[in-house]
């Protein structure tokens, strides 16, 4: 670029070509996931009025039924071909191919099993039907090519994924969903709204450069399946984590933990979706790091822990000063009692955030048996943790459980990336905001932990983050230029 078109302005440096893609891309994903959650939500209050709490259920249970599913087909091969792009690019077209051809197998046998099952379900007629075509409509999972736009580092490809399903799924409901409208019309609409996203991620290909091609050759594209089955394996893993404490609390307390319980999960688990965001996108990266540069593996690992681990304590730190407040302003004067729950449940997600590096980093170097037994060791804490604080506990003590379920998850990872890949602490970059945690906390106490009390903890910890701008600027800096920049090309 020549001297007199270089950008001047702080922003015409940001969207250069030489600016930092990896911000770039982040914003994105994120911009791109908050369109999608708040159209969500916004649809979903509106089916909630329109439909009897015993529909709306029914809705939700297919919604479940299928996602959970769909993790099964996608049966964790999308990390792996992403891995096999990094190092080798030219083959995108090849792995473009192959990895729907292994969820379709996948679907063949997943789409039936679920049809057998659903016929466990206790539901109205018109809700089996409505379960049937959410399963029906599985078989367009396979062409989910999320992992490609992820892999080629397309971000603003896949950003557009989720926004474009929410958006088509909301248009469809708000049309066609009335009060004695059958739910059937909004399996319907699921169905319409995949098919939408499915023509998007081909004409994506396309864009790219890779026509969808039909004749795959089968034979080869089996041995995604068994590379990914530990991925896949530790996916399901993890749809038991998030969903076991509830089932648990369901079994051996009150039926009113549950509700204390449901309201502040349903908060976390959507800042855990911001942290499967920010390793999506730092995952290329990753690949390509530690496929040809160990040390600089090391450098941006231990600089992404140091910027998340004063970001995600905060975070937490912020849930927990504001609990009660936040809990009465989102759900109600009667659900202040979740403040605690709400507490508990806030510092999984630093913990899952810090211990992605590892997750993710063991994928790319084709660890990933090491990953599912750090979720198998997971699942067993979460279920003796429950049996054990569940009775006592209620729902403070399902909080516990997943805490624990991510904390031993995160020891496991943690110790095999040190052992088999390389030198990763986590504890050293989060001891100083950590402490400053600690402080802010304090000081919140003292001050009778009211909400005048927590806006004072959070400034503690914002000075103390200050105190350490410098090494926290240049962590973030090299972060944010983790990506090479763009071609020209692109």
């Amino acid at each position: 670029m020549p001297p007199s078109d270089q950008p001047t302005s702080w922003l015409g440096k940001f969207f250069s070509q030489s600016g930092p893609k990896f911000l770039r891309d982040l914003l994105s994903l994120a911009g791109g996931q908050a369109l999608s959650m708040v159209v969500g939500f916004i649809t979903f209050a509106y089916l909630a009025r329109q439909l009897s709490p015993e529909d709306y259920g029914t809705i939700e249970l297919a919604i479940s039924i299928a996602a959970f599913a769909a993790i099964v087909i996608e049966c964790g091969v999308g990390p792996i071909g992403v891995k096999a792009l990094a190092v080798k690019p030219a083959e995108a077209g090849v792995l473009a191919s192959q990895i729907p051809v292994v969820r379709f197998i996948m679907a063949l046998f997943v789409i039936p099993a679920a049809f057998l099952l659903s016929l466990l379900a206790n539901l109205t007629p018109t809700g089996q039907t409505l379960l049937w075509i959410y399963i029906a409509s599985l078989i367009f999972a396979p062409l989910k090519q999320e992992w490609l736009f992820q892999g080629l580092e397309h971000m603003n490809l896949a950003a557009l994924a989720r926004p474009i399903r929410s958006l088509g799924f909301a248009a469809g409901v708000f049309l066609l969903v009335h009060p004695g409208t059958s739910i059937a019309t909004v399996g319907w609409i699921e169905c319409a709204t995949l098919l939408l996203v499915s023509v998007y991620y081909i004409a994506g290909q396309y864009y790219l450069g890779l026509p969808f091609r039909t004749g795959w050759p089968i034979r080869e594209s089996l041995t995604f399946l068994k590379t990914g089955a530990a991925v896949g394996l530790s996916n399901m893993l993890w749809a038991f984590m998030l969903y076991a404490p509830m089932m648990l609390l369901s079994v051996l307390a009150e039926p009113e933990q549950s509700a204390w319980l449901g309201a502040a999960q349903r908060l976390v688990i959507s800042l855990l979706v911001l942290s499967f965001i920010y390793h999506f996108n730092l995952y290329p990266a990753i690949t390509r790091s530690l496929h040809n540069d160990l040390a600089g593996w090391e450098r941006m690992m231990q600089s992404s822990i140091h910027v998340i681990a004063w970001g995600g304590i905060f975070v937490a730190l912020s849930l927990t000063l504001f609990a009660t407040p936040i809990m009465t302003l989102v759900f109600g004067e009667a659900f202040a009692t979740a403040a605690p729950v709400l507490i508990c449940l806030s510092w999984v997600f630093p913990l899952r955030l810090l211990s992605g590096h590892a997750r993710w980093s063991l994928i790319a170097k084709s660890k990933q048996r090491l990953l599912l037994r750090a979720e198998i060791v997971g699942a067993l804490a979460l279920i003796t943790v429950a049996l054990i604080s569940i009775p006592h506990l209620g729902a403070v003590g399902a909080a516990l459980s997943f805490f624990a379920a991510v904390f031993a998850s995160a020891c496991v990872t943690q110790f095999a990336v040190n052992r088999q890949i390389g030198a990763m602490s986590l504890i050293r970059p989060s001891v100083i905001p950590g402490l400053a945690a600690l402080a802010a906390l304090t000081v919140w106490f003292a001050l009778g932990a009211g909400v005048q009390a927590g806006f004072a903890g959070l400034v503690v910890f914002v000075l103390c983050g200050l105190v350490r701008r410098k090494s926290l600027f240049s962590d973030l800096v090299r972060v944010a230029y983790a990506k090479p920049p763009e071609r020209a090309s692109d």
